[in-house]
């Protein structure tokens, strides 16, 4: 198979990124002697600015860092959590909290805590130093690009039903046209205030304005709720997968539901199939069905409930139930829609520290709610709770959301062997287990097992039910097994198809090779660079 990209192989360092703008800035922080959790911060400044659909700081974050020295793999949850003047007396009348608007933004932005918490232990270069090419972009501004231009005319209608959104992200009313020269003034200023007095200057200062703009339009979140907000370092969770011991950020994120789909793949010899047969289309797709299904009973926030991690990880449960759901494609499940849109980060340098972040707005542009005198775009991740008391995402002050986001690292004789993560919702532990698979039972590269046709199973808004979709680059013999041998109802997608997510992935340096080996996904705007 001709790849888009070469696979991009170095030495010294690496990261690859959802835009080619925030991987060039990344890299240069390396080559400047900066840590990976410098580039990783650099990297997801950088995009809140050229990529302000996916990724900003009025957003949520998780991490996977691995410290070299101290040979310590960690995780931090930088989740915002549900206003305390937030409760489902507001939302009388509703079906479900509004996807839009001042009434979804009501869950606080975790993102730059967790990079204060992250620089802290692991930061070298000045934050200014970081965060300078995302004050560069935002005040003189940057061509926008293609997809840029595109969100930008699909949320139209949206992003002008906010002032603040519309004065930031439309021109006179329109999407700005690829390559128009997009500023954003007040961010730039926010950034600058963040870089020379801190972090927790969001949360002091930053937040003043964004409650009082919220509050103008309708909305519930107080000053005091970004005050007292802080991420926090929790342990990962893992699996061994074949040879290897993969982690995931543990509840709220949705990564125990990755974690499982490899449980439930590890009785099966898929290296016997080809990676992209019938069979192992059909392996995949109902291990997916069943890890959802498991994970649609439990996610949610742990300090609020009690998810029982050890028995859904206990590969027990995956071998008692295999072949009932393997011998049945009936076996499904009717999951509840959720965002996609979310951007991930992967970084090493030459010392051997490697991280993972993922990062997200929740849905494109996040509440379509932007606070004009900060410049900063409010998630609305406060949507996926739910308002049915009985449900494990139930809605309640001081809460954090189930969270689709995610980030992977697997391990290979003690050492990093690579880690990899998407944008995508539902398709992200798909669209991982892809990656990893393919790299491990396939033998791929990891920019080919990027570029390989992928599966997204699941429901979007307007679906009345689970949908099946393959990418059309999987053949025409393909979806003809899946439909009669096997019993799916494989919908067509042209390759490449930008809701499979857009994946970014590095294999480390180890025993296995002397250089890292980094990939980036065409179906978006990403590049994997190194030195």
């Amino acid at each position: 198979m001709r790849m888009t990209r070469p696979v991009c192989r170095a030495e010294n360092g690496m990261v690859s990124t959802a835009h080619y703008l925030a991987s060039v800035q990344a890299l240069d922080i390396l080559k400047e002697g900066g840590t990976a959790v410098d580039a990783a911060i650099c990297a997801a400044s950088t995009l809140g600015v050229v990529l302000p659909h996916m990724i900003g700081i009025g957003g949520d974050a998780f991490w996977l860092i691995y410290n070299a020295r101290s040979k310590k793999l960690s995780a931090l949850n930088g989740s915002g959590y549900c206003g305390r003047h937030v409760n489902i007396e507001h939302y009388a009348g509703h079906q479900a909290i509004p996807a839009r608007g001042p009434l979804s933004a009501i869950t606080v932005a975790g993102a730059v805590d967790s990079w204060d918490l992250a620089y802290r232990d692991h930061g070298r270069l000045p934050l200014a130093r970081l965060l300078e090419p995302a004050i560069h972009y935002a005040r003189n501004g940057f061509p926008v690009s293609d997809d840029l231009s595109r969100w930008m005319a699909e949320d139209q209608k949206e992003l002008n039903a906010d002032p603040g959104a519309s004065s930031l992200f439309l021109n006179h009313g329109h999407a700005y046209a690829p390559g128009s020269l997009l500023k954003q003034p007040a961010l730039a200023q926010t950034l600058e205030h963040i870089a020379q007095q801190g972090p927790r200057y969001f949360y002091t200062h930053t937040s003043r304005s964004l409650a009082s703009y919220l509050s103008s339009r309708g909305g519930l979140l107080s000053p005091d709720d970004f005050t007292d907000y802080h991420a926090r370092w929790v342990n990962p969770i893992s699996v061994p997968y074949r040879n290897c011991q993969v982690h995931q950020v543990p509840p709220p994120s949705q990564g125990i539901a990755g974690l499982m789909i490899l449980n439930f793949l590890n009785g099966l010899d898929l290296s016997s199939y080809s990676d992209n047969s019938s069979a192992y289309y059909h392996a995949l797709i109902q291990a997916v069905k069943w890890a959802f299904s498991k994970r649609d009973r439990h996610l949610g926030d742990p300090g609020f409930i009690d998810i029982p991690v050890s028995r859904l990880l206990d590969p027990l449960l995956s071998d008692s139930e295999r072949s009932i759901w393997l011998n049945d494609s009936s076996q499904s499940h009717l999951n509840r829609p959720g965002g996609s849109d979310t951007s991930f980060i992967c970084t090493a340098d030459r010392e051997g520290n490697v991280v993972g972040l993922v990062q997200s707005l929740y849905f494109d542009f996040g509440a379509c709610m932007a606070d004009p005198e900060s410049g900063v775009l409010l998630q609305n991740r406060g949507h996926f709770f739910s308002l049915d008391p009985l449900h494990p995402n139930f809605l309640k002050p001081g809460k954090q959301s189930a969270s689709t986001l995610m980030s992977a690292m697997a391990f290979k004789d003690g050492l990093p062997f690579m880690v990899y993560g998407t944008q995508g919702g539902e398709g992200q532990p798909q669209t991982q287990t892809s990656i990893l698979t393919r790299v491990v039972d396939f033998g791929l590269d990891v920019q080919a097992a990027i570029e390989a046709p992928r599966v997204l199973y699941g429901r979007t808004w307007g679906d009345s039910a689970s949908k099946l979709l393959i990418e059309d680059k999987a053949g025409n013999k393909v979806f003809e097994a899946l439909s009669g041998e096997w019993g799916h109802n494989p919908e067509a997608v042209p390759w490449p198809y930008p809701r499979m997510g857009t994946a970014q992935a590095i294999r480390l340096k180890g025993p296995w090779s002397s250089s890292f080996e980094g990939g980036a996904d065409p179906r978006g705007e990403g590049l994997a660079l190194g030195y």
